[in-house]
């Protein structure tokens, strides 16, 4: 008796390390699988922060990051419009600058009651798993970076299932590191086309972009940082400045009426390509693996900013959304996720 037991054991163990039995439901179980490529905004950067209020844990980041900028730039080399350039400067940042993360304040990757993850959980009476893909700095330009994890990912996790959700942020970071609209376009459709051919039974949720040049011409001159801990008091525009934010999106202190006009029909125009390639997708046409896609995707609408005053939802470095805005974003992304059954209805 007891040696047929010990024999259905063996057995059992064998047939799991095999794979067979993961293989058949697939690794993650019947846990819902969000899949999150994005930025620092999806990383919660300085959530913890607030416009106007300091914050004894920034005083010293903010140093910290200004050396860590300064050494990024002598190593990666300044011209990060270079794809190269870009590439090897956003890998540092990602490596160097991750304490500054505050993940479980994220609306997507976070523990919230806004957050995606715990929304869904609610909804569906089931486990969350979530990976994030995340960069900071994180563009479709070096969307490479990204998909890398991603499939590493999924190297260590042989027999993982494939994600209920992926979600593709488009926040700031496709505009600040200058794209054209030509290498925007080429950048949307390429990763659009890497996401449907490797996951083409899946939900794709597209977020918008953020019009990051309304949010630094509203905050420039606002005071962000009281004077404290031997610390002069900090501006936006000094925020901006040390980090080389300003430089980036092209928003200075001598930036004309004509150049704001200018950048926001081109983030307009930024839009209408990623909405445009978003249509392609959902009517399967276009490049061979839109074609092949047989999942969903979902669009979420605008960031929808009260009276158009950003400064409550963003963190005191004036850039990244402090826990108020990464609640408007979870927010504005439940709504669009809501007109999904499959997604927001419990099995």
């Amino acid at each position: 008796m007891y040696k047929n037991q010990w024999s259905a054991l063996a057995a059992f163990i064998a047939l799991l390390f095999s794979g067979t039995l993961y293989a058949q439901r697939g690794e993650g179980g019947d846990k819902f699988f969000m899949l999150v490529l994005g930025d620092s905004i999806t990383k919660g950067v300085w959530a913890d922060t607030t416009l106007g209020e300091g914050n004894p844990k920034f005083y010293w980041e903010m140093p910290l990051i200004e050396v860590h900028v300064k050494m990024l730039q002598l190593l990666s080399g300044k011209r990060v419009n270079d794809l190269s350039n870009t590439m090897k400067y956003a890998t540092l940042i990602d490596r160097n600058f991750d304490y500054i993360s505050r993940r479980n304040l994220s609306a997507l990757i976070g523990d919230q009651p806004y957050s995606i993850p715990s929304l869904i959980k609610k909804a569906q009476s089931r486990e969350i798993e979530v990976f994030d893909a995340s960069i900071l700095a994180g563009c479709y330009k070096i969307s490479n970076l990204i998909f890398a994890k991603i499939e590493k990912f999924f190297l260590e996790h042989k027999n993982h299932h494939d994600p209920d959700l992926v979600f593709l942020n488009f926040s700031a970071m496709d505009f600040v590191f200058n794209s054209t609209i030509d290498d925007f376009e080429d950048n949307v459709r390429q990763t659009f086309a890497r996401v449907a051919k490797r996951f083409p039974n899946t939900t794709i949720v597209v977020t918008p972009l953020l019009d990051v040049v309304s949010m630094m011409t509203a905050s420039y001159d606002m005071v962000t940082l009281p004077a404290k801990f031997g610390a002069n008091a900090l501006r936006c525009a000094d925020s901006y400045r040390k980090i080389g934010f300003d430089v980036a999106v092209g928003v200075t202190a001598t930036i004309s009426e004509q150049e704001i006009f200018d950048k926001t029909a081109k983030l307009a125009a930024m839009q209408r390509v990623l909405d445009s390639e978003i249509s392609a997708l959902q009517d399967q046409t276009g490049p061979a693996a839109y074609e092949q896609f047989s999942g969903r995707v979902i669009r979420v609408d605008p960031l929808p900013v009260p009276g158009g005053r950003w400064s409550p939802y963003l963190a005191v470095d004036c850039i990244h959304p402090n826990t108020a805005g990464q609640r408007l974003i979870g927010q504005n992304i439940w709504r669009a996720l809501q007109n999904d059954s499959s997604i927001t209805d419990a099995d």
